[in-house]
């Protein structure tokens, strides 16, 4: 029985669709309340440190809660997982909402980490299950485009909560949300996980390793963990960039998310319409080294005293529009890999690149800095070794056309 067949037409169509709504809501946990980081500062007397490890945390926690998601998932299936984990999710939602004490705002941003990360695998999990070949590829890249929307909506619509109605308004929306995800889980979404594990629960775990010894899929994983680090390094620094240092409020800050979040959409459009006409790794290639250059030249430009909103932006939204030409091809790598455990092999690979994502974007928040040195620095870091990666161990594996 080939992947997606023991599935109806209908069930398939629902399947997709609730991917479509469920992927989000990891991004928007992740980015809505950023705009919020620096009146989070005053609002906790705390160190600009200090409120970024509400955001380090959570990312540790959701890389994590992804490796443990991926047996999970393949056990027991996508539904009742996701139904459970997005319960404990909201619960969690309302208590930051109710504005605790900032340790206790870090433990809860920590479970809901590592509770989101269960609907997020579940969700990705669902494109392995309903298809294969180039339906794969294509569902791949709509569930990128999918998941982009958390990054490219929700800093914006965080930036109005906050002058609206203050930095808890951005978890009390976290908590609806998620409680749309439970409806669907509920009311709408198929199982759709039908090949299961014999081994069970713990032994499901065994497929790691031979996943870290494969010696396409760690490469792949460990390059989109450079390029999402990208993106993540922007949201842990560029608040206080563009807020603290340039004087620019939450909602400013929203719109420049905004305008990057849709560069990374556009990037994923641009990869769809040339890789049937262009070889793959010739686009990665391209892409990598062209901000691999860009990211040389800023840091060159802010040593040398240049700082301000177009230094940043301009040059950011070109990187984030290259990076995600590369990220749909690495994906349909990764989950084409170990279709049969379409869950683990998702979840290995999000949780690497979140994980590692995490301690680049940790290490370039410590240094304190009047300009963005330290985000170009990373940046040069991150597509450098993307560049490398890709040149070096894939370039025989992504020496293809998409069709």
């Amino acid at each position: 029985m080939a992947y997606g067949d023991h599935l109806t037409d209908g069930q398939r169509k629902r399947a997709f669709v609730s991917m479509l709504l469920l992927v989000p809501l990891a991004g928007a946990a992740t980015d809505i309340y950023i705009p919020s980081l620096p009146a989070m500062s005053e609002a906790f007397h705390a160190s600009k440190f200090a409120i970024q490890c509400t955001l380090l945390v959570f990312m540790a926690m959701y890389g994590i809660g992804q490796m443990i998601s991926g047996p999970l998932t393949d056990t027991f299936g996508r539904r009742v997982p996701t139904l459970v984990c997005t319960c404990v999710f909201v619960l969690a939602s309302i208590v930051i909402a109710c504005a605790p004490p900032l340790w206790l705002v870090i433990v809860m941003r920590a479970v809901q980490g590592l509770f989101v990360a269960v609907a997020a695998v579940a969700s990705r999990a669902i494109v392995a299950d309903c298809y294969d070949g180039s339906a794969r590829t294509k569902a791949t890249n709509w569930m990128t485009i999918a998941w982009a929307t958390g990054p490219i909506l929700s800093p914006a619509l965080g930036g109005y909560l906050q002058v609206w109605f203050g930095w808890t308004a951005s978890f009390w929306f976290l908590g609806g949300w998620g409680v749309l995800v439970v409806l669907i889980a509920l009311f709408v979404l198929p199982e759709t996980r039908h090949h299961r594990p014999e081994a069970g629960f713990i032994r499901a775990f065994r497929i790691y390793g031979t996943m870290l010894r494969d010696s396409v899929y760690l490469p792949t994983a460990l390059a989109m963990a450079c390029m999402i680090s990208v993106m993540y390094g922007f949201e842990v620094l560029g608040p206080f960039y563009i807020q603290t240092d340039l004087k620019h409020g939450p909602i400013y800050y929203g719109h420049l998310q905004l305008i990057l979040g849709c560069l990374w959409l556009f990037g994923n459009f641009f990869n769809r319409i040339v890789s049937p006409h262009i070889k793959v790794i010739q686009i990665i290639v391209a892409a990598s080294g062209i901000a691999f250059l860009v990211s040389i030249f800023m840091l060159y430009l802010d040593l040398s005293g240049t700082f301000g909103v177009l230094a940043l932006i301009l040059p950011a939204g070109v990187i984030y529009f290259l990076m995600a030409m590369i990220w749909p091809n690495g994906y349909s790598k990764c989950l084409g890999r170990f279709q049969h455990a379409g869950g683990s092999a998702n979840a290995l690979v999000s949780g690497l690149f979140i994980l590692v994502s995490a301690i680049f974007s940790g290490f370039a928040s410590i240094v304190h800095s009047s300009t963005a040195w330290p985000l170009w620095t990373l940046y040069t870091f991150v597509t450098g070794m993307t560049l490398l990666i890709f040149l070096v161990f894939l370039r025989r594996e992504f020496d293809y056309k998409v069709r």
